[in-house]
């Protein structure tokens, strides 16, 4: 993760033109219309800050799991204000922060009810 944050350049710009063309191909057959390419890149945030949120939330404990969130929130906010003011072919952004809280959120939650099941 910290080498994706930390890329000088956007990770996704290798591959942007084939998920364009992906995405293109996938409208021309009427199927997920709704989906575009911000929608991608939202949901990759989110994705990515799972496995973080459920790490976390599992050394916090079944009592302070939401303090997990809260320090994922913390940690996206830095990366997206480094990103901002450190590396200028990359964007800091607000909806990043959103996309990677609720990513972790979606983690601390599946590490709750993981936690709930396998302690006393």
């Amino acid at each position: 993760m910290l080498l994706i944050v930390a890329w000088p350049t956007p990770v996704d710009a290798p591959s942007h033109s084939t998920l364009l063309a992906l995405l293109k191909a996938v409208h021309r057959l009427r199927v997920l219309m709704f989906i575009d390419y911000p929608q991608v890149e939202f949901l990759a945030n989110v994705a990515m800050f799972v496995p973080l949120g459920l790490l976390v939330a599992v050394l916090f404990g079944l009592r302070r799991w939401a303090f997990a969130v809260l320090l994922c929130f913390g940690v996206s906010s830095l990366i997206e204000t480094a990103q901002f003011f450190f590396l200028p072919g990359r964007y800091g952004t607000v909806d990043d922060v959103i996309a990677n809280t609720l990513g972790a959120l979606v983690g601390a939650l599946l590490a709750r009810v993981w936690l709930r099941r396998h302690t006393d």
